[in-house]
């Protein structure tokens, strides 16, 4: 039986002789010993076998850290036999920068009985290493005393390629956003700038010319002028959705009185169209709300401007309601229908992607770029609602329904004030002479400037670079600065933040055809007051003039 066992046949079985003596005793005993043999036996070969065929790494260390042993799977990819890895220690095989992050869970493992998911560097060679997850678990021996390590770790070379991979792509893309910023933003500079003197020289002569057919020629230059202007606003303003920069300001304002004043040029042109135009607004929406007034026009505007240029005989219409109001904030529906050509209905998801329209026939008829409904869109996303449309709206209508959702803010009834009604003012004059210097490398622009601060009756002095406007500003004390931003060899960010540091404490007023929030930051940071985006209107230098020298100006 002895030589049985011995030779591994752990199945051949002693019979007991029946008669319940010592020997029977001895028999079943060895008996046990041969089944407890065989089960050690099978066990062992079990985890051999396991141990062996793991795809993931494995290493078993003794206390000291020492390699005992390792699976075919270290060496098939450090390309390492076990017999050159067996009695070295495992900070012999990781590099540098992983011999500290080992010194640390050695400390751990003191106190703890595994780490997970702890990265290390395995070294192939004096050069190249191979990235690995591990888990360090100690072992235990029939006492339960600490005995060893067990390290299982996976290679994640394929991962951490991916992640350079995704890095390096994102590092692109924002490179490539920060180029296109800066490319849309020297494009909008330049366009603005001559943009700027046309306009201005227009609103100039518009004044001053009475001749009705020069006075028409001069409007269809203003309103092509504008459009321009427009179409730079739409491409900046997509560029800020395309990058997350877009923006919801959050002010108090009058809604009705808003939109009315908004939609009432809109009005006389459908009506010049012979078009029937109707704007109502539901009562029960607040006299004041807060949100952004100036992207709620941009809405509207779009919707309306493209429903009178679309429609050729009809009505359009336009209305807003209130659908209800919860945790301080109002839900507002408003509504644009028209009598116009109307959306083929497979193409009702497709006019809201940048730069498409309903068809390629439109585009050459009526114009356009494609990219109002876009920035509608996403404008009314980021004000937590969204629009649809329908074309027909009924099945005895043509034409199409624009609907849409946004919230606004309630005005606490303490902060709430009735609306004020602005009567137009015929002219506007200072009531003391101011002394106004005007900075811009443009001659252009400078004449402009200067044209319409004198008929507001400013004396003004001009300067066509950041030095000059230096030595004149020590020299006189200017009531007022208006400084371009983009000027050769000083910019007006560093003039107005040297005036500050002389200690020159008027307003300085930046007048910048870039529009992005950070450049009005940047200009405000620099030390200036206030930010005028080319081109301006007369209205708009005196609106800001008066918000910050509103003590020498008055109506007549």
């Amino acid at each position: 039986m002895i030589f049985e066992i011995a030779n591994g046949n752990f199945d051949y079985q002693v019979e007991r002789s029946g008669n319940e003596d010592e020997l029977d005793a001895i028999v079943v005993g060895i008996n046990m010993l041969r089944e407890e043999l065989k089960a050690t036996t099978v066990s062992r070969d079990y985890m051999d076998n396991l141990f062996r065929g793991m795809v993931d790494l494995i290493f078993i260390l003794d206390q000291d850290y020492n390699i005992q042993s390792v699976n075919e799977a270290v060496e098939e990819l450090m390309g390492i036999s076990q017999e050159y890895l067996v009695g070295k220690s495992f900070l012999d095989i990781v590099d540098e920068r992983s011999r500290p992050v080992v010194e640390n869970v050695k400390a751990n493992l003191a106190f703890r009985k595994f780490r997970r998911d702890i990265e290390v560097n395995l070294k192939i060679d004096e050069v190249k290493s191979i990235p690995a997850s591990s888990s360090f678990s100690v072992l235990y021996d029939k006492m339960n005393r600490k005995n060893g390590i067990l390290i299982v770790a996976k290679d994640i070379s394929r991962l951490k390629q991916a992640e350079e991979e995704m890095r390096k792509a994102k590092e692109y893309a924002e490179a490539a956003n920060v180029a296109k910023s800066r490319f849309l933003a020297n494009m909008s500079h330049e366009i603005r700038t001559p943009l700027n003197g046309i306009l201005g020289l227009t609103e100039i002569m518009l004044s001053d010319i009475k001749d009705p057919m020069h006075r028409e020629y001069l409007e269809i230059m203003r309103m092509s002028g504008r459009n321009l202007a427009g179409l730079i606003n739409d491409i900046l303003d997509l560029s800020k959705i395309e990058s997350g920069k877009l923006t919801i300001e959050q002010s108090k304002f009058g809604f009705s009185e808003t939109v009315h004043r908004n939609i009432q040029p809109y009005k006389h042109l459908a009506e010049q169209k012979g078009l029937k135009f109707n704007c109502s607004i539901d009562e029960n929406i607040p006299a004041q709300v807060i949100s952004d007034p100036t992207r709620i026009n941009q809405i509207i505007v779009n919707l309306v401007g493209n429903a009178i240029k679309f429609t050729e005989k009809g009505s359009i219409s336009v209305s807003f309601h209130k659908e209800g109001e919860q945790n301080g904030e109002i839900t507002l529906r408003g509504v644009v229908k028209d009598t116009g050509i109307g959306i083929p209905k497979e193409k009702t998801k497709k006019i809201f992607e940048s730069f498409a329209q309903a068809d390629d026939s439109v585009t050459r008829k009526y114009g356009g770029t494609g990219l109002g409904l876009t920035i509608v869109e996403s404008l009314l996303k980021q004000m937590g609602g969204g629009i649809s449309v329908e074309s027909p709206y009924t099945a005895e209508t043509t034409g199409s329904q624009f609907s849409f959702i946004f919230k606004v803010g309630v005005v606490a009834e303490a902060d709430e004030q009735p609306a004020q009604v602005n009567v137009p003012a015929k002219k506007m004059v200072f009531d003391e002479l101011l002394h106004v210097l005007v900075v811009d490398d443009n001659v252009l622009n400078r004449m402009v400037a200067r044209k319409i601060l004198e008929n507001l009756g400013a004396k003004v002095t001009l300067a066509e670079s950041g030095a000059e406007a230096i030595a004149l500003a020590k020299a006189n004390p200017f009531d007022i600065i208006f400084m371009d931003i983009q000027m050769p060899d000083m910019d007006g960010y560093a003039v107005a933040s040297t005036l500050r540091g002389e200690n020159f404490m008027n307003p300085i007023i930046a007048l910048s055809a870039n529009a992005y929030a950070e450049h009005v930051a940047k200009s405000i940071e620099a030390g200036m007051n206030g930010h005028l985006q080319k081109p301006f209107t007369p209205q708009e230098i005196h609106v800001i003039t008066n918000k910050f020298l509103s003590h020498k100006m008055r109506k007549i």
